[in-house]
């Protein structure tokens, strides 16, 4: 632990000191015109709730939002599939999405006649 000295006060602690008692001896002159004007209520809070209610245990919120996620991607995936086969798409299997990709496939040769657009 330090040990606590007695330095000699400086210009600007003087002011301080000074400007403190000020603003005691007016804060005692109008104590409306300084600090709060109400009183604290220091009474203990009390949460009210409902009769019956119960908070939801945080596993079980977690566990609803990974099942919302899971039967998101299953209204996707069916999504999907009903587009395919109301309007008679073939879903793409192989990693091919140009029937032509040989005549494409060669980016190092320039290639005047047949372009991707």
């Amino acid at each position: 632990m330090i040990k606590q000295q007695n330095i000699k006060g400086n210009a600007r602690s003087r002011r301080d000191s000074r400007r403190k008692v000020k603003q005691e001896v007016f804060a005692k002159a109008n104590p409306m015109l300084v600090g709060r004007k109400y009183d604290v209520d220091t009474s203990p809070v009390e949460i009210e709730c409902k009769p019956g209610y119960e908070p939801t245990p945080i596993k079980f919120v977690a566990q609803d939002a990974v099942w919302q996620r899971k039967e998101y991607k299953l209204q996707l995936e069916r999504a999907a599939i009903i587009y395919g086969n109301e309007f008679g798409h073939k879903a793409i299997e192989s990693g091919m999405c140009l029937p032509d990709v040989a005549i494409f496939a060669a980016g190092h040769r320039k290639s005047k006649q047949v372009t991707a657009r």
